[in-house]
């Protein structure tokens, strides 16, 4: 694995070297999808290489960038990063390839920023120095600008400024916290910064700044604004890297900063970020439901899913971390999907609002399988990936939180019923006048970009083990480093870690019979 997360932030950099070069519709794609395709096959690497059951960061790279301030060019991963970083590179080839026929303008201005996007999403995830992490968090802000304004709908403009907005003023706020806890540790290291956790009233202020700009990015309620109107005006492959990969940026943010380098203030502030959480996903299921604009009903259930996954992360227990980072792969499959074919049916009719359809399981049945399949996985089918996640969630939360866990299940029922609903009304009922000459089901290139996410979940529906495997024992240590920075008694430190981690274990049942037990 010797310097592989370097070359997997080149590669897609390199095309935005090279396309600018490029005229033509399809062979800037073209290029953008071989870079992608090479990128998903060398982070694949990744997984020869690294061991599951060793902990830590592997794969470490480190540079010194500026010594005099401490800054450093540091990539590294664990588990929690491995899977984003294999969920990132398997998306960004079918978006590429979905937008193969319906991007018709500045072919190379839109692949270029696809693959700018890519290398700042991947170096997000493997960054190990605090300065180098917010470049990259900014990078990825440039891309989505362009993206969202130049190939979005009729009020493109308005929504980019709104999200452009909302994550600066956040990311703002971080960076002012990040500057003032180098000053204070003299480093900007990661690793460092674990071993020398901000103490007293500063702890609160520092976690306030790293939440709001990864709460914005989730988002919860009332910093959700930004979503909707973003997931309708942006183009479909725009739609599903925002749900799949840049939401996710939020949740494993929390996770990644809040709760190891702040956790006096994340056990504090816990009952008022559960609370965010629910709101959100009530609020986000019953704003869906009222929708008339198929995407903007899936944007609102993004709201409402993602609420889960912050509930998992503040319910302190070992399944609720993991439950989230399950929950954070499995939403990206199944939304990420309803967009894609939201944007298949669109670029055929050239209308979204459900009002206009009916009737279309008779003119395009294949399309109503697969839309159905992913509604469903949406929804939580047991035996489809949207379940596992969620249900792991729901008990290990119930543990420490029962009262906002059981109001918090209303959110799946709602789910249920909004998703059905949109479901029925577009694919039931007599045939709309205005459809009745629909063109023909779904295309080759169509299936190449839907098969994918659609054999994932099953796959994940039945066997999520591999998911957990792999992100288990960096869950378990990142709930030790909790536990060490909140005990009070520092002779006490490692005896308290392992008994904790194993009554964690015990609690949730994710690691019963595991004959491994971690030791600082």
């Amino acid at each position: 694995m010797h310097q592989i997360l370097t070359l997997l932030i080149c590669v897609p950099l390199a095309g935005v070297i090279i396309l600018p070069f490029i005229k033509g519709q399809r062979p800037p794609a073209f290029i953008a999808l071989f870079l992608s395709l090479v990128t998903f096959a060398l982070s694949w690497t990744l997984l020869d290489g690294f061991d599951p059951q060793a902990g830590g960061f592997q794969a470490v790279e480190s540079i010194a960038i500026l010594p005099a301030l401490q800054v450093s060019y540091k990539l590294g991963i664990d588990g929690i990063s491995l899977v984003m970083i294999l969920l990132t590179t398997a998306l960004f080839p079918l978006v590429i390839l979905g937008s193969l026929r319906t991007i018709d303008k500045h072919a190379s201005g839109y692949y270029l920023s696809l693959l700018l996007l890519e290398t700042g999403v991947i170096g997000a995830f493997a960054a190990l120095d605090l300065v180098l992490f917010y470049v990259f968090w900014e990078i990825m802000l440039v891309p989505m600008f362009f993206i969202i304004g130049i190939w979005g709908g009729q009020q493109r403009v308005y929504a980019t400024i709104k999200f452009v907005l909302f994550t600066m003023i956040g990311s703002l706020l971080m960076l002012v916290a990040i500057l003032y806890m180098g000053s204070q540790t003299g480093s900007f290291d990661y690793e460092v910064w674990l071993q020398n956790p901000p103490q007293g009233e500063a702890a609160y202020w520092l976690f306030g700044a790293f939440a709001l700009a990864f709460l914005i990015k989730v988002p919860v309620f009332p910093l959700h604004t930004w979503l909707p109107d973003a997931h309708t005006e942006a183009p479909a492959g725009g739609s599903v890297i925002l749900a799949g990969v840049l939401l996710k940026l939020g949740t494993y943010g929390l996770l990644r900063f809040n709760l190891p380098l702040f956790p006096a203030a994340s056990m504090e502030l816990a009952t008022f970020m559960l609370i965010l959480a629910v709101i959100g996903i009530i609020h986000g299921a019953m704003a869906a439901a009222v929708q008339p604009d198929m995407k903007r009903l899936i944007a609102y259930s993004s709201v409402s899913h993602m609420g889960f996954i912050v509930l998992g992360i503040f319910s302190f227990t070992a399944g609720g971390l993991e439950g989230s980072i399950v929950q954070m792969i499995n939403h990206a499959i199944s939304t990420g999907a309803l967009f894609f074919l939201v944007g298949m049916i669109y670029d055929r009719t050239h209308t979204r609002m459900m009002a206009d359809y009916g009737g279309m399981g008779k003119v395009i049945p294949v399309f109503a399988v697969l839309f159905l399949i992913s509604t469903l996985a949406s929804a939580g089918l047991p035996g489809l990936n949207g379940f596992i996640g969620e249900y792991v969630i729901l008990v290990s939360a119930y543990q420490s939180q029962p009262l906002i866990t059981l109001i918090a299940v209303s959110g799946v029922v709602l789910g249920a019923w909004y998703l059905l609903k949109l479901y029925g009304r577009v694919f039931f009922g007599p045939i709309s006048t205005k459809l009745q000459h629909m063109p023909d089901d779904i295309h080759v290139r169509e299936v190449l970009v839907i098969a994918p996410l659609i054999a994932m979940m099953f796959l994940f529906g039945l066997y999520p083990a591999p998911i957990f495997d792999l992100v288990s024992k960096s869950v378990e240590l990142n709930v030790s480093n909790y536990i060490i920075n909140t005990n009070e008694n520092p002779d006490d430190q490692q005896s308290s870690t392992e008994a904790s981690a194993a009554e964690l274990k015990t609690q949730t049942g994710l690691e019963q019979g595991s004959k491994d037990t971690h030791h600082e």
